[in-house]
C-alpha cells in the first residue's frame, strides 16, 4: 500500500492558487468528474513505476487549467473541450500542471512519487478504478470550472 496521503482541500486549494492565481476557488464536491464524458487523467508513479495515484479531471477543466497557466484565451480551451480534446497549445501547460500536482501527493511523505503521463479517457476506456479518493470543485476565473478527483489505485 502507498504510503501517501490523498490531498486535503486546502493543499489543493494552496496549489491552485500558485499555479493558476489567487482567485481561484476550491471546495470539496460529492459528485466529482463525469466519466460519462471525456475526462482527463494524470497518473503519478513509484520508484518501481508502478502508478500509485491518480488526478481524473473533468475535460473542460483540464483544458482552462492549461490555458489559464498560460493566459491563453478561454475561448480556445471552451472549443477544445467542444471537439472532445486536449487543445495542441495547451497540452503541454497541462502537462506541466499535473507535473506540479505531484506535490499534492508528497507534500506529507517522504516516499517518492512522479507524473507519469496523461491520458484523455471515455466511457469506452475510463480513468482506472480508484480504491480511495477525495473530490473537489474548481472555479478558475474567466475559465470553465469543474471536478478534480485525487485516488489511490
Amino acid at each position: 500500500m502507498c504510503p501517501n496521503p490523498l490531498p486535503t482541500l486546502s493543499t489543493v486549494e494552496k496549489m491552485m492558487h500558485c499555479l493558476l492565481g489567487d482567485q481561484v476557488a476550491a471546495k470539496t464536491s460529492a459528485p466529482g468528474p463525469d466519466l460519462t464524458k471525456p475526462h482527463v487523467v494524470a497518473s503519478y508513479v513509484n520508484d518501481a513505476n508502478e502508478v500509485q495515484r491518480i488526478l481524473v479531471c473533468d475535460l473542460g477543466l483540464a483544458n482552462s487549467m492549461g490555458a489559464a497557466m498560460s493566459m491563453i484565451p478561454a475561448s480556445v480551451a471552451n472549443d477544445a473541450t467542444k471537439a472532445g480534446i486536449v487543445a495542441q497549445n495547451i497540452e503541454s501547460n497541462l502537462g506541466e500542471v499535473l507535473n506540479i500536482c505531484v506535490n499534492l501527493f508528497t507534500e506529507d511523505s517522504t516516499d517518492r512519487l512522479t507524473y507519469s503521463n496523461l491520458k484523455i479517457c471515455s466511457p469506452k476506456d475510463p480513468a482506472p478504478a480508484v480504491k480511495q479518493s477525495v473530490k473537489f470543485a474548481l472555479d478558475i476565473p474567466r475559465y470553465t470550472g469543474g471536478s478534480l478527483l485525487a485516488g489511490s489505485v
